[in-house]
């Protein structure tokens, strides 16, 4: 079975969506009703829990493999492909630094997830 080139990239971007939901509420929404009946900001993920539980422990694993690497992949997706606010929030990195780095962690994770 062939994967699509960009189907990891894809799937960080649907788990950055999907631990952005109901992130520490014990069961209660995060919002008022007001806010509910505006809509939200955050776009539904189209991604399953397991699905999302394992990209969630690949990056986790590449976070404890090499930690700049693997917070610079998470603020990455985290903040909808920005990597002008991944240079702002590691001040260390200039912009082709980062862009390395998140294409190296993109690489690493997509091994992480399809090798056996």
């Amino acid at each position: 079975m062939r994967r699509a080139v960009d189907e990891t990239a894809w799937l960080l971007e649907q788990w950055a969506r999907w631990s952005k939901i109901n992130t520490d509420n014990v069961g209660y929404p995060s919002s008022t009703p007001f806010a509910r009946m505006a809509g939200s900001s955050v776009r539904s993920p189209v991604i399953t829990d397991q699905e999302a539980a394992k990209v969630d422990l690949a990056v986790s694993k590449l976070r404890a493999r090499d930690e700049e690497m693997g917070e610079v992949v998470r603020l990455y997706y985290m903040a909808g492909e920005n990597l002008s606010y991944v240079v702002r929030q590691m001040p260390k990195l200039d912009r082709r630094k980062a862009d390395i780095l998140v294409k190296s962690g993109v690489a690493w994770i997509d091994s992480a997830l399809y090798v056996p």
